[in-house]
């Protein structure tokens, strides 16, 4: 079930047979969840519209003259607030991302953030070929180790231990890897 991403991280830590896919395993979540993966990881960019050329932040210490969109509770939205971002100044928070993706194309929001290996599919889920858009500078996500299955503590460990076993098999089958190469193949 596809949920507001606020909503289903606390549903994820409330149910005891939840979970959520793809989620990054950062230091602040890691007590919270059983981690199965990694299944990727991808560098994170600030993208602008490539009609939009006033936008052009030369480094991190810029792109906070500009105004930009992130998801609530997302791994995003501390980062961006720590780099200078302020909540209804020159940042918006919402609860899908298409919100953010639709206000950034209707040329509302300067910047949008996005994740090398599913910005482009999530454009396209809007009707965008990806080509709109510009990257421009990488976070420092330094403190992430890639998206993982995380799942509730109180999942029965036996539950638990059988995603860990399946994932190991993917891994070892090589097919994890093939899945994310079709993925990718499939954006271009």
């Amino acid at each position: 079930m596809l949920l507001p991403w606020s909503r289903a991280y606390h549903l994820a830590q409330e149910e005891p047979m939840a979970g959520l896919v793809s989620t990054a395993r950062i230091p602040d979540r890691e007590p919270f969840f059983n981690w199965i993966g990694p299944m990727a990881s991808s560098r994170n960019y600030f993208y602008r519209l490539k009609s939009n050329s006033q936008v052009n932040p030369r480094d991190l210490s810029e792109v906070k003259d500009y105004t930009l969109g992130v998801v609530r509770d997302s791994i995003y939205e501390q980062f961006v607030e720590n780099i200078g971002f302020e909540s209804e100044q020159n940042l918006l928070k919402f609860s899908h991302y298409y919100e953010c993706i639709n206000l950034f194309f209707k040329g509302k929001l300067d910047l949008i953030i996005g994740s090398e290996l599913s910005f482009h599919y999530q454009l396209m889920q809007y009707g965008y070929a990806g080509q709109e858009v510009v990257k421009l500078i990488e976070l420092p996500l330094n403190n992430t180790t890639g998206n993982f299955l995380a799942l509730n503590k109180n999942m029965p460990k036996e539950i638990v231990e059988q995603f860990q076993i399946s994932y190991q098999k993917l891994m070892k089958q090589g097919k994890l890897d093939k899945l994310t190469n079709e993925y990718l193949v499939g954006q271009h």
